[in-house]
């Protein structure tokens, strides 16, 4: 049964748990020194860009983010199956996928723009699924689109702009990675909390059937995931906005669990470890740095910010130093924030790592 309730409803369930959560953990000055450019996509059709040498606020109006659309929520239009209210029109980024000089922009209405980094030039938004999530590279070259709208994996050639296949596999999809034999593909199921597991044919680029379906207490409402560079374990952003509300339903109850880091071992597909964040850091993303030794965790605080938290893969403790991602620049520039119940949402992150 369809049904229609608006998001400033549903995005103040998540304030249940919602607390200051001082971060408590490792001492920047302790932080290996990282040398790159992360690109954080949000719902307010932006990305925030961070030089990771400095770790600065970005502030600048015209030298700190990326415009790439309208404003947008995910929690709007329609979700693994239901409607929500349509507060703008679907606009806003989600996630993206550096390819050379160009990041390849997904968007919340089904879109993808291309983006160069030298041009500062974006191409015209192009029709490709219903709503994205995130867009990672594929083993074979390609771009794979996890649509929130219909559930499906859209696989896209960037050298013709064409979709070559459209894959079912849940209900509202969110993230994709793959085993280093590349015998297994993974793909996160946001409202279901359900990470499915996947056959993949790497000589001919295909899903196969599914083989399981991996559940946890501790998922309610997931995210993106991401291989960590040992490519035996999987991490699973678990902010878990959301509870489970009934048999058979998406999770869109009230907030019932910590916002978590589940890690997954690919050998068996079973839970094998458990992060618990502070409740301010309600993490969307994975990015690991080259040498495998720090985590960057775009997060969402539900006040009026968002961040880049930073953990130390090692002890899996986070650095007392974060970046604010949306605050600073909102103030500075006099914006109010009037979706998603007056919260800035940040979500994908990609990094151009420096030699």
């Amino acid at each position: 049964m369809l049904k229609k309730i608006a998001v400033g409803t549903l995005v103040a369930a998540v304030g249940m748990l919602v607390g200051s959560g001082a971060v408590v953990g490792v001492r920047a000055a302790d932080m290996p020194k990282m040398n790159g450019t992360a690109f954080i996509a949000g719902h307010g059709g932006h990305l925030a860009i961070v030089d990771l040498s400095t770790l600065k606020d970005p502030t600048d109006v015209d030298k700190d983010r990326i415009v790439i659309t309208e404003a947008g929520s995910e929690m709007e239009g329609k979700i693994a199956g239901m409607d929500f209210e349509k507060v703008k029109s679907q606009g806003g980024s989600h996630g993206s996928a550096l390819m050379g000089t160009k990041l390849v922009v997904g968007l919340l209405n089904g879109k993808v723009v291309i983006y160069d980094l030298q041009s500062k030039k974006k191409s015209a938004a192009m029709d490709v699924g219903k709503k994205f999530c995130d867009v990672i590279v594929g083993p074979d070259g390609k771009l794979y689109m996890e649509d929130m709208g219909d559930g499906k994996v859209y696989v896209w050639d960037a050298g013709t702009m064409k979709t070559v296949d459209a894959m079912p596999v849940g209900a509202a999809v969110c993230g994709i990675a793959w085993t280093k034999s590349l015998d297994k593909v993974y793909v996160s199921d946001m409202p279901l909390g359900v990470v499915h597991v996947i056959q993949w044919n790497a000589k001919d680029s295909k899903f196969g059937k599914e083989i399981a379906t991996i559940k946890d207490p501790a998922m309610t409402f997931i995210h993106q995931i991401k291989m960590a560079p040992d490519n035996q374990y999987l991490w699973v952003s678990a902010p878990n906005e959301f509870g489970v509300k009934g048999p058979g339903e998406p999770n869109l109850g009230p907030r019932s669990q910590k916002p978590q880091i589940v890690i997954i071992d690919t050998k068996t597909d079973k839970v094998v470890d458990k992060i618990v964040l502070p409740d301010d850091v309600n993490l969307h993303d994975f990015e690991f740095t080259p040498d495998g030794k720090t985590v960057l965790l775009p997060a969402r605080t539900y006040g009026n910010d968002s961040i880049l938290a930073i953990m130390d893969v090692g002890t899996k403790k986070l650095y007392d130093k974060r970046v604010s991602l949306c605050y600073g620049c909102h103030k500075k520039e006099g914006v109010e924030v009037t979706m998603d119940n007056k919260s800035p949402l940040l979500c994908g992150i990609v990094v151009d790592w420096k030699k």
